[in-house]
C-alpha cells in the first residue's frame, strides 16, 4: 500500500474550499472576496522546505502537506463577520498545527467549537480524534478593503482509505 498514491486530495481540495467559504457580507456581493487555494507538501519541516503541488500532481500515503487559503477583499468596502472555511479531505488527518491558531473545528461541516474538539463517551469527557476533523473555520470581524489574510492547516495523508 506504501507505493499507492492520491491525485484527487489536490484537486478535491481545490474544488471543495472554494464552495464551503461562507459570510453574509460576501453572499450580498460575490465579487467582493477573492480566494486562491493552494497545496503544498513539506519534504523538510525544520527548514520550511515546500513544494507546491498543482492539481494533477500525486502524493504517498503519509506525506504531510500544508493546505492554504489566501483570501484578498477585492471590493472598496469592508467585509464583516467572516466565516473562512477550510475543508480537510476524507483522505487526510488534520496534524493540529494551523494559522491563525484561532482554528474552530467541524467534524460534520456545520457544527463548529473552539479546537481542540472534545465528546461525551461513556459519561466522560475526551478529546476528538484529529483525524475526525473535517473543516476548520476562523472567525473574521472585518476584513477592509485590499486588505489580505491567509488560512492554512497541516495534514498527512492516510496510510489507507
Amino acid at each position: 500500500m506504501l507505493n499507492k498514491t492520491y491525485q484527487p486530495i489536490v484537486s478535491a481540495f481545490c474544488t471543495s474550499a472554494v464552495l464551503l467559504f461562507t459570510s453574509a457580507a460576501v453572499h450580498a456581493n460575490n465579487n467582493s472576496l477573492n480566494a486562491q487555494m493552494h497545496v503544498f507538501q513539506i519534504i523538510d519541516a525544520s527548514k520550511n522546505i515546500q513544494k507546491e503541488l498543482k492539481a494533477e500532481d500525486q502524493v504517498k500515503p503519509n506525506s504531510v502537506l500544508e493546505y492554504r487559503v489566501d483570501y484578498s477583499n477585492i471590493s472598496s468596502a469592508s467585509l464583516k463577520n467572516l466565516k473562512l472555511n477550510l475543508p480537510l479531505p476524507a483522505q487526510v488527518s488534520y496534524m493540529g498545527q494551523s494559522l491563525p491558531a484561532n482554528a474552530y473545528a467541524s467534524t460534520d461541516g456545520v457544527t463548529f467549537a473552539k479546537a481542540p474538539l472534545e465528546k461525551v463517551v461513556n459519561g466522560k469527557k475526551v478529546k476528538v480524534p484529529l483525524s475526525e476533523y473535517r473543516v476548520l473555520q476562523w472567525n473574521v470581524s472585518e476584513l477592509k478593503p485590499k486588505q489580505k489574510i491567509s488560512i492554512s492547516a497541516r495534514v498527512k495523508v492516510n496510510a489507507s482509505e
